[in-house]
């Protein structure tokens, strides 16, 4: 049964949609974060196999190590789509910094928890970087030719509400990560001056930082951010 021209419209545009905007800059940052993260795992499990008998505290400490390898594998598999600018050094250095750190982060798992706390500040750091180095390179002009190009099947103003949508999404990501990295250093102030058994503060520093990771994966889905959007309601389209 052949499909109506409206069907194949419709097929046609949710392709335009869901295609990333430059396919290589995306190839090659995907294919960069999943080495760099599988190499974070393999960390995490060589730990696992080096450990003394592991407590719940550490299994707290492993959860939290897992939770920032989801997060970060999401945030660049959600995100990458609308990068635009080809790759410089510096956004090679990021991923490859930002899975450092977090193999630091696995190899301490069993450590004070003012020592592991305080890796979670690098993680953030280094994250903040990456989003401050995206706002900057969207702001050039060539970074909305691009996209004026993409969507120009679409409509001059739909590329328009498109880019001003995501850099409204790059704001919150900055407030974000500014807010990560205040949380987690008064939390490594708190583990490491704060008279209070070290097992106590384990278990509210790993629920503290669970917290802290939920609202950030709440504020931090693309999808979600373009379907709310006012601007883009309009057009009827569902990410």
């Amino acid at each position: 049964m052949a499909r109506s021209d409206d069907e194949l419209s419709e097929r046609h545009y949710r392709k335009v949609l869901h295609e990333p905007l430059a396919p290589y800059v995306v190839n090659t940052y995907n294919t960069l974060t999943h080495l760099v993260q599988s190499l974070v795992l393999a960390a995490i499990f060589y730990v696992l196999t080096t450990l003394p008998p592991i407590t719940l505290l550490i299994v707290c400490n492993l959860i939290i190590c897992l939770t920032l390898v989801i997060f970060v594998w999401y945030i660049y598999l959600t995100t990458s789509q609308y990068f635009v600018i080809r790759a410089s050094p510096f956004n090679t250095i990021i991923p490859v910094t930002l899975g450092f750190t977090q193999v630091a982060l696995a190899l301490n798992i069993d450590q004070p928890i003012y020592i592991f706390t305080f890796f979670l500040i690098p993680v953030f750091i280094i994250f903040l970087g990456q989003i401050v180095d995206n706002i900057l390179k969207d702001s050039k002009p060539m970074a909305f030719e691009i996209w004026s190009e993409h969507f120009r099947e679409l409509g001059t103003q739909f590329a328009q509400d498109m880019f001003d949508e995501y850099r409204r999404y790059q704001k919150v990501g900055l407030r974000n990560g500014i807010l990560g990295i205040i949380l987690i250093g008064l939390l490594t102030l708190f583990n490491y001056f704060f008279p209070l058994n070290l097992t106590i503060k384990g278990y509210i520093s790993f629920i503290a930082v669970i917290l802290i990771f939920v609202f950030m994966m709440n504020n931090s889905d693309m999808n979600d951010h373009l379907n709310k959007s006012e601007k883009l309601k309009k057009y009827g389209y569902k990410w």
